[in-house]
């Protein structure tokens, strides 16, 4: 296949048993975020009619593939690892053009995509390696990790190269067959990994990429869901779509991963090294335009250097625009009715007594301008609402018991940070913090292929990355093997 067939298509295929596939039953347009009305390409879309051919692909693939060597697996994802830094520019571009993501953010995705590939290659061995457990003397019991069979994985527009591979080729890894349900923002940036994987020699049917129409996607979903191959589903994204994906797993008894919304705050205590933590702190609450999940949402900073560090924080603050042309760090939200209902927040937050003490309360369009509040108080919508935009709020603690209180006072719990020079008092903070990643003098915005990765409260459940990335997709089975031995106690009459 050339390389060219899937990225570069006019209409965007879906890809199924191997080829670009074009028999889907619907199509949708996908539009420029920044301009609306321009068309970027069309999209040849499923609908739940297909899901039972899109299935049974999956499921007949899976019968070869489960039996499949890890190092053969190995050996196709470090193939793909290096189609991914020899295409890394292309693959950039091809996001920043569809997407809101900057050339820089795009670049990033890319880079820890790659990242994630290699270490999941590495990790495999001893992920899916099985144990003997001691028993009776007459018996053995192997633990063996098998996989499920058919995976679903539904991944977001904002990191799409990183969220679309880990949803699915970490299923694939560990013996799955995997379908990706593509976002409908993100459709020909989500088929790179299609493009990568078939040039890397995958086998025909192990990988299924298939984009859905926005208005199919619950009745595709829910067909997904409920079809009896697909053994066990995962879903990046928002924390209300999470709950109805969750809702539907629970109805047809699949277990799930998912990987939510996020509130991350990042504690600076007063023997901090402020400048450090302001850096940290900015990039974590304002990169990408704070669309990330693990986006520092609250600093909650020491009553005795607060005015020191927002001196630090707010110095060269930047400024958003939908133009890659004309200097700004930041680019537009994904929506424009995003960025509506974040003005709303802020304007809540302006008239209950909150304060501006950088950026601008601003919208043009799905553009807002970065924003930093103060005098924050718990009754305003941005003290608990996760933004998903460059918009965070400075509150000030006098002892820790506060601190831990701000840092926990919210649905979430994804990822943290707490800036100190005492080691000891760092880890006694990130014991009491909710969440599933604390970053010691370090920013929110963590995710690397060695550590686990999700979250606790309503940021959801299961991990992925690394070996444990990989064992998410295994289940355990319990083979014994006896020795002829005295007779059971069996029933006679």
């Amino acid at each position: 296949m050339p390389s060219s067939t899937i990225l570069n298509a006019d209409t965007v295929p879906c890809y199924l048993d191997g080829k670009p596939w074009t028999g889907a039953s619907s199509s949708y347009e996908v539009k420029d975020p920044h301009n609306p009305s321009r068309t970027l390409h069309k999209v040849n879309s499923i609908t739940a009619d297909d899901v039972p051919h899109v299935v049974e692909v999956a499921a007949k693939a899976f019968k070869t593939w489960k039996n499949s060597s890890v190092v053969e697996r190995r050996n196709i994802f470090l193939k793909a690892a290096q189609i991914f830094k020899d295409r890394l520019p292309e693959f950039a571009q091809i996001e920043h053009e569809e997407t809101t993501s900057t050339q820089n953010w795009a670049g990033f995705d890319v880079t820890l995509a790659i990242e994630s590939i290699e270490e999941v290659a590495a990790a495999a061995t001893n992920a899916l390696r099985g144990e003997i457990a001691t028993t009776e003397s007459h018996q053995r019991a192997y633990i063996k990790r098998c996989p499920f069979g058919v995976v679903l994985g539904i991944a977001p527009w904002n990191a799409p190269v990183t969220l679309s591979q880990r949803s699915v080729y970490q299923p694939i890894m560990a013996g799955n067959t995997a379908i990706l349900k593509t976002s409908e923002m993100s459709p020909r940036t989500h088929a790179i990994i299609a493009e990568v994987m078939h040039e890397a020699g995958l086998p025909a049917g192990v990988l299924t990429v298939v984009h859905v129409a926005p208005k199919d996607a619950p009745s595709v979903t829910e067909a997904l869901i409920a079809s009896e191959a697909v053994r066990k589903v995962n879903f990046t994204g928002s924390t209300r779509v999470g709950q109805i994906v969750a809702q539907l797993c629970g109805k047809y008894l699949k277990p799930v991963v998912l990987e939510l919304g996020g509130k991350a705050p990042a504690i600076v205590c007063e023997d901090a090294d402020l400048k450090h933590a302001a850096n940290a702190i900015k990039f974590g609450g304002l990169f990408h335009s704070g669309q990330i999940c693990m986006a520092t949402q609250t600093a909650i900073v020491h009553e005795s250097v607060v005015d020191e560090f927002l001196k630090l924080l707010t110095a060269n603050y930047p400024r958003a625009s939908a133009s890659t042309s004309d200097g700004a760090a930041l680019r537009g939200l994904f929506t424009a009715a995003s960025a509506e209902r974040v003005k709303g927040a802020i304007d809540d937050a302006l008239s209950k007594g909150a304060k501006i003490v950088a950026g601008e309360n601003k919208l043009e369009g799905n553009v807002i301008q970065p924003c930093l509040l103060r005098d924050v108080t718990d009754d305003m919508r941005i003290y608990r609402e996760e933004m998903f935009a460059p918009v965070f709020s400075v509150l000030t603690f006098s002892d820790d018991a506060k601190a831990i209180h701000y840092a926990n006072d919210h649905e979430y719990g994804l990822s943290a940070a707490v800036f100190t020079s005492d080691i000891d008092r760092g880890l006694r903070l990130a014991d009491e913090i909710e969440s599933g990643a604390v970053h010691i003098n370090g920013a929110t915005v963590h995710d690397h292929g060695q550590v686990p990765h999700g979250g606790t409260k309503s940021s959801g459940y299961g991990r992925f990355n690394g070996a444990e990335g990989v064992r998410e997709f295994t289940q355990i089975k319990s083979v014994t093997v006896n020795a002829t031995h005295a007779s059971y106690p069996a029933p006679s009459s």
